[in-house]
């Protein structure tokens, strides 16, 4: 068996350098980083490296949403689970690197004819041992398996992370949408109750003939035309209660029994004044999803070398020890002792293709990663870019809504003025009264977009996720 074995390890061996493959870092075109030297700039920066972004908004009923979202959800408790299930697969891959042992008992008959006259010879056979087997790994299948399995673990862990951050923005966001609806809920019931008031004073008007009824119909148009909107709103404010309630991974009785507990009112809410305009390539490249990608681009490298280490010979070692007796009561007896030992040599010849397609599926798996982790990095550099810019111009909108809201007030003021004293139209008053409600509604919406551009840069920068520590939930 040395004679054999050993020519052909030697000949082997001369081709396992060609098995490995090992991965290289594809290049990537990345834009020139900014000078972040600048104090400034480090310090707009630094603003987002808390993991939990959350809290530069200083809400504690959001700080605990956030909380109960990364211990009850559902989506990240099944997001974990893969986590899980990666990590048991890559204790199967490693433990190819270990001899199999197992306990083998056998019992058996076995019958011999001499001829077709003759009854035959019946006899019994009895073995209990323990059978050990182990596979060298001349060619690096296992190494390469376990690699892949090792990247696909730390993929998982890295979809966790973007799991959990995807979560995080998503609760903060219908948080304050929910924020946004209760504020445009209070605006809608003030100016029903100022609408119903007002139909009431032209009723009394129309009475005593002060007034057409064209007048009086058009004041209470407008009227059942708000309450249309309160009711439109509160129906709103319904469907974001029960949204949240599933983000933050309530049960059903909760979700149908328990109040959601309010914060602070959308317009004060801290916004952050500085947002960070020049941001360093590698602070992107540590997202989540950027980092899973890459992870899931070196198992499919590794995939590579298994699937080309098949075209190589397979070498197994088998022993086996224990004792044998033809009779079960001697078995364990003195002298019953029982080995062996053989070595396995397997080339694969033919196996109609199967070899072949199934290293070319390797490598069409690995450029199908690349292109992925190509496009994941132009995704992640375009959500910063366009948060960044959204942030800039919500804070040019917010202003000019702030603006408009104030002019539309002292216009309404003097317009009601103006139709006391006789000098206006009931319909200047219809339309800038009209006007001034939706410019309330808008400004509120203004705020809560504010706030979520605030959001997007967290979320496009990783918040908070490190490659040394990822993204800790607590």
């Amino acid at each position: 068996m040395k004679k054999i074995i050993l020519p052909v390890l030697a000949v082997s061996l001369s081709f396992a350098a060609c098995v490995g493959g090992g991965y290289k870092k594809p290049s990537v075109d990345l834009p020139s980083d900014p000078q972040i030297s600048n104090p400034q700039v480090n310090k707009d920066i630094a603003s987002f490296e808390s993991y939990k972004w959350w809290n530069v908004f200083q809400d504690i009923v959001l700080d605990k949403m956030e909380e109960d979202s990364l211990n009850y959800n559902q989506d990240l408790k099944t997001a974990m689970a893969r986590v899980a299930e990666a990590k048991a697969r890559l204790t199967i891959a490693r433990s190819n690197f270990y001899p199999s042992i197992d306990l083998k008992a056998n019992a058996g008959d076995s019958k011999s004819i001499q001829d077709l006259k003759d009854y035959g010879f019946l006899s019994s056979r009895f073995t209990i041992g323990v059978a050990a087997s182990y596979e060298l790994d001349l060619w690096g299948k296992y190494i390469k398996q376990s690699e892949s399995a090792k990247s696909d673990f730390l993929a998982s862990q890295a979809d966790r992370d973007a799991v959990r951050l995807t979560l995080t923005a998503e609760v903060a966001k219908t948080y304050f949408q929910l924020k946004a609806l209760d504020s445009q809920l209070e605006i809608a019931k003030t100016t029903l109750s100022s609408r119903e008031e007002s139909y009431n004073v032209y009723n009394n008007r129309y009475q005593k003939g002060v007034i057409s009824e064209l007048d009086l119909r058009r004041v209470e148009a407008e009227m059942e035309s708000v309450r249309a909107q309160v009711y439109t709103v509160e129906n709103y404010v319904k469907t974001a209660e029960t949204a949240l309630s599933i983000l933050i991974g309530r049960n059903p009785r909760a979700i149908i029994e328990q109040e959601l507990e309010r914060g602070n009112k959308i317009e004060d809410i801290i916004i952050i004044p500085e947002i960070p305009t020049a941001v360093p390539s590698d602070l992107i490249l540590r997202r989540p999803d950027v980092k899973k990608m890459e992870w899931t681009l070196k198992s499919a490298n590794a995939k590579i070398g298994s699937a080309r280490a098949a075209f190589f010979p397979t070498i197994s070692l088998t022993a086996f020890g224990g004792v044998a007796s033809y009779e079960l009561e001697d078995l364990f007896k003195d002298d019953k002792d029982t080995w062996s030992y053989s070595g396995d040599i397997v080339l694969p010849i033919f196996h109609g293709g199967k070899v072949v397609k199934n290293y070319q599926a390797a490598k069409a798996g690995y450029e199908q990663m690349l292109s992925s982790y190509q496009k994941t990095l132009q995704v992640a550099f375009k959500e910063i870019l366009d948060a960044i810019n959204t942030n800039k111009f919500a804070k040019d909108t917010l202003t000019a809504r702030e603006k408009q809201t104030q002019a539309l007030k002292k216009s309404y003021e003097l317009a009601v003025k103006r139709e006391k004293s006789g000098l206006g139209d009931l319909l200047d008053v219809l339309d800038v009264e009209r006007m001034y409600l939706q410019s309330q509604l808008d400004l509120v919406t203004a705020q809560m977009n504010r706030l979520n551009s605030t959001v997007d840069i967290c979320k496009a920068l990783g918040g908070g996720w490190t490659e040394e520590k990822g993204f800790e939930s607590k």
